[in-house]
């Protein structure tokens, strides 16, 4: 399953890009400062879930963003950034294919 996550007060151009992305669900914050409803999501994720996420800011620091790398990959789930084009399916498939040659 696709599903995005926006924070709170995220501009409406990027619910679009989600839904552009063909994100099933879009998780949105309701509170400033509040990651919970990120902390739920990746809680429930299942082996083969795609979290995507506009920009990798949108998962708070640089710390927070390695968090939720680490914990998307704990759930053999995926990661996308649409804004980075940052894709942890595509780019681990890419670096295995060209170790193999």
């Amino acid at each position: 399953m696709f599903i995005g996550y926006l924070p709170y007060g995220a501009e409406d151009t990027f619910s679009e890009k989600l839904r552009m992305a063909g994100c099933h669900q879009i998780i949105r914050e309701t509170e400033a400062g509040n990651r919970s409803g990120l902390s739920e999501l990746i809680n429930g994720l299942n082996e083969g879930d795609v979290l995507i996420l506009c920009h990798s800011s949108h998962a708070g620091t640089e710390t927070d963003f390695l968090r939720v790398l680490v914990q998307v990959g704990s759930k053999c789930a995926h990661f996308v950034s649409i804004d980075e084009d940052f894709d942890t399916l595509r780019d681990t498939t890419l670096h295995y294919a060209e170790a193999s040659h």
